[in-house]
Formats: structure tokens, sequence, C-alpha cells
């Protein structure tokens, strides 16, 4: 396995997914470096192939920025969050929804960089939660897990991070 190519492969979309939960470059870049270090130094499992080695290698980043997040009050902000709002969402919107803003006649870049700021200025449990969801392919059972908390709360903090993702976009397009 050469390191190398490795890290000349996988830097950027380790690098990518660890911005979507941090949102700060400098920790997303440490969290990035961290697994490539594990990898490459801690005696990572033998792989059979470089895409499995990028997956454990993704699982490791995905974690550690989690980590991190819980590390800087991620879970108060989330007992905050799940205590203001117990009221049910109706007509919630459906990620389809969102993404069809970005298949409207228009400039794409203009509402792709719209929808990134809006996700951005979500709190970091809806944020973390929306990105491995949406962006990551995690399940929520996954995210549970790896979040440590109960499948019902990282439903319900879906639910709640992608209607407040909605509103945003939706103050955003009627400026």
């Amino acid at each position: 396995m050469d390191q190398r190519a490795l890290y000349r492969d996988y830097h950027q979309p380790i690098y990518h997914a660890c911005l979507r939960i941090l949102r700060s470059s400098e920790e997303a870049e440490e969290c990035m470096q961290d697994a490539f270090i594990k990898l490459f130094t801690k005696g990572a499992p033998v792989f059979a192939n470089n895409a499995a080695c990028y997956a454990w290698l993704h699982k490791v980043a995905v974690r550690g920025a989690i980590d991190r997040l819980r590390s800087l009050d991620f879970r108060i902000g989330l007992e905050s969050e799940s205590i203001e709002g117990h009221h049910q969402l109706r007509n919630a919107p459906s990620e389809e929804t969102v993404i069809g803003y970005v298949s409207e006649e228009g400039d794409t870049v203009q509402k792709v960089n719209m929808i990134k700021d809006a996700l951005a200025s979500l709190s970091g449990g809806y944020r973390t939660i929306l990105s491995l969801h949406l962006f990551e392919g995690y399940d929520f059972d996954e995210i549970a897990q790896v979040t440590r908390l109960r499948p019902s709360t990282v439903r319900s903090q879906y639910a709640r991070g992608r209607q407040k993702l909605q509103e945003k976009i939706n103050a955003l397009w009627t400026r």
C-alpha cells in the first residue's frame, strides 16, 4: 500500500467530510491528518483493496470529527435544541425539495453555495446529523451509534434540522 498515493487520492474527500461536520478548516484538517496517522502508524487492519481502506479511513475520520464536536459541547447543543421544540413536524420538506432548488433554472453554483451556507449556519447537532445522512449515506441507526444518541433522537433531530434548513433556504430565496 503506497502511503503517498493513498493520501493523494483520499485526503480531499476525507477533509470535506470532516469540514461538513466541524465547520472549521483547521479542525477538519487536524481530524483528517489524525485519521491518516492512525492508518499509517497505529497498525490499521490489512485491507483487500483501496476501497476498503477508504471506507475504514472515512469511518475513522467521521468518528474523530464527531468526537471533536462532542468535546466542544456537542451534547449540550443537542440537548438544548431537543428541549426547545417537542412539537410534531407537519409538512416537513423532503430532501428532494431541497435538492429541487438546485435543479431549477439559474445560477446553480450560486444556489449550491447558498445551500452550503444555510447548512453551515445550523447548529452542530443538526448539521452533523444532516451531513451524515444526506452526504455521507449513514442511516439513522448508524448515526445513533456514532453519536451515542438514541435512534429516535437522531430521527427527530434530523427532521427538525431538515425543517430549519428548508426555512433558511426559503429565506435566502425570498430576499
